[in-house]
């Protein structure tokens, strides 16, 4: 791989690709959706967008300029930017598609959101600022989604999981030289996935709870 080259911004092109083309399937037509998605984005913006600013404004975590294309806005490169509107389309692409194939995946279930507070738990018993900040948001997201979670939200949860280990394994400098994002060692717990910080799997939770309460948010304004 060369010296220099855009990889964040590939990555984000290819994670997107694929939903969004199939956003067209008759099935699940989640084009017809794309309204809601805004309200997903301004529950996950408020926390997550002043949150990643901080942390990168004080060097908690970074980008490798290398890998980027050039172009910031508020201490966060473009493809930051890009990764906040892409991973939740992603996410509820998923979820739809889940509840449109398996409608029986609407049953509620809360079980899984206690199995990874153990693990929010246990990283913030010997992590740092970025294992705080997890246990907090993924409490609050809890608080205030939980009569949306079914089985449907865990599902697609778990397949996030399978391509956020492939493009975040990257970002993290499993193919690179150096990481294309990279971590203050005294901001987590210090355990790894391959290159992953585990936090980085509570962090991805806490947007889907953020994210699954903005997109039910009009039809309860509507109720």
């Amino acid at each position: 791989m060369p010296e220099q080259f855009n990889l964040y911004l590939v990555i984000n092109l290819i994670a997107i690709a694929g939903p969004f083309f199939l956003s067209f399937d008759k099935k699940v037509a989640f084009y017809k959706k794309w309204s809601k998605l805004i309200y997903a984005l301004i529950f996950l913006w408020s926390i997550y967008l002043p949150w990643d600013i901080f942390f990168a404004a004080t060097e908690e975590w970074g980008f490798n300029p290398d890998y980027l294309i050039g172009l910031d806005l508020a201490f966060l490169p473009l493809e930051e930017w890009m990764f906040f509107i892409i991973i939740p389309y992603c996410f509820l692409f998923i979820y739809e598609c889940i509840k449109a194939y398996f409608p029986k995946s609407e049953a509620k279930t809360e079980l899984p959101f206690y199995f990874l507070f153990g693990i929010a738990l246990g990283q913030f018993l010997h992590g740092g600022i970025y294992s705080y900040m997890n246990l907090v948001v993924i409490i609050f997201g809890f608080l205030i989604s939980r009569k949306h979670l079914n089985q449907a939200f865990w599902y697609s949860y778990l397949i996030t999981i399978g391509p956020f280990l492939i493009f975040n394994g990257i970002l993290t400098g499993s193919v690179t030289p150096q990481p294309v994002v990279w971590y203050n060692t005294a901001a987590f717990s210090g355990v790894r996935i391959g290159t992953i910080p585990t936090e980085d799997f509570i962090y991805l939770l806490g947007m889907m709870l953020l994210c699954i309460k903005g997109w039910y948010w009009m039809d309860r304004k509507s109720e």
